[in-house]
């Protein structure tokens, strides 16, 4: 495994998830607003394990590195080739069905739906970028 590109992948990722997922729901947002923290489920907003919320984005990065580290050679193509298709991949194996099982078993808004969706089918390929362009 290539440590360094699954560190440094991992982190880039990382902001780059959280980027996109921040801007996704702003959009969403204006477009069909709804209180997240008012959903069946959710913590209170001074809950301190609230804050772990916002590590995801990077434990989601550090796990498609480590994931890429192992299937990458797989995919052919340029970098940019190769990320888009690895997250699209892990897009339908993460992002799609997380977004199903929500909607199907939640009484959840379904702008929450669709920012989940959409958020994920593009912060995906684009974190998958990232990490083939650190795993050469």
């Amino acid at each position: 495994m290539n440590v360094k590109g699954v560190l440094l992948g991992g982190f880039l990722s990382g902001v780059v998830i959280f980027a996109v997922w921040m801007i996704v729901s702003v959009v969403v947002q204006v477009i069909s607003p709804y209180d997240v923290l008012s959903l069946g489920g959710m913590r209170a907003k001074d809950d301190p394990i609230m804050l772990l919320f916002f590590l995801h984005p990077w434990v989601m990065g550090f796990a498609m590195a480590m994931v890429y580290s192992q299937v990458g050679k797989a995919f052919e193509g340029s970098v940019v080739q190769k990320g888009v298709r690895f997250g699209l991949v892990m897009w339908l194996l993460g992002g799609l069905p997380s977004a199903f099982v929500v909607f199907t078993s939640m009484n959840y808004p379904l702008a929450f739906t669709v920012s989940s969706v959409v958020s994920s089918l593009l912060h995906m390929p684009a974190a998958g970028v990232v990490i083939a362009k650190f795993m050469k």
